[in-house]
């Protein structure tokens, strides 16, 4: 007769071991795994042999991109004590010589900055190149940092740093 606590151990140990293949399933999901499967086997798709690096077809590229989600970088809008302004996410509206309007949104409402730039305004690129206010355009998105400059109808900011 076998005893009652050795029925309890095998039992415990498929039951651990079913929690760690379950946890292990939903990492892999969790992590995007499961996203990257169809288009290996999709037939849209080679692996380098060498490198294991995976190439993907001329119509699976443009497939993969239009599926692709469109994102928006997250926003954020700070004001420090002294003066200090970050802009974060704000979305460039129009620009009108040496100014820019931007546009920084939170659950749908719309905070609108004039951005005043000059000579020492640093400009800088996506790729963290150097860059000019003539890399800026309507509906990039920017990164700004400066001092306020005053309040109005529209809030002015006078740029010291600006981040494509």
């Amino acid at each position: 007769m076998t005893p009652l606590y050795a029925f309890n151990n095998r039992a415990l140990v498929v039951a651990a071991g079913s929690i760690g293949v379950l946890f292990f399933a939903i990492l892999f999901v969790y992590t995007g795994g499961a996203k990257s499967l169809p288009a290996l086997f999709s037939g849209g798709a080679t692996v380098g042999a060498r490198s294991g690096t995976v190439y993907l077809s001329p119509e699976a590229t443009a497939a993969a991109a239009a599926a692709a989600p469109q994102s928006t970088p997250p926003s954020e809008m700070h004001i420090a004590n002294n003066g200090l302004v970050l802009l974060r996410g704000a979305r460039v509206s129009s620009i009108s010589g040496s100014a820019l309007e931007v546009v920084v949104t939170f659950g749908g409402a719309p905070f609108t900055w004039e951005v005043e730039t000059n000579a020492a305004t640093a400009f800088e690129t996506q790729s963290g190149e150097k860059g000019a206010q003539a890399d800026i355009h309507v509906g990039d998105f920017v990164t700004i940092t400066g001092m306020l400059a005053g309040v109005g109808t529209l809030s002015h900011v006078s740029a010291t740093f600006i981040h494509e």
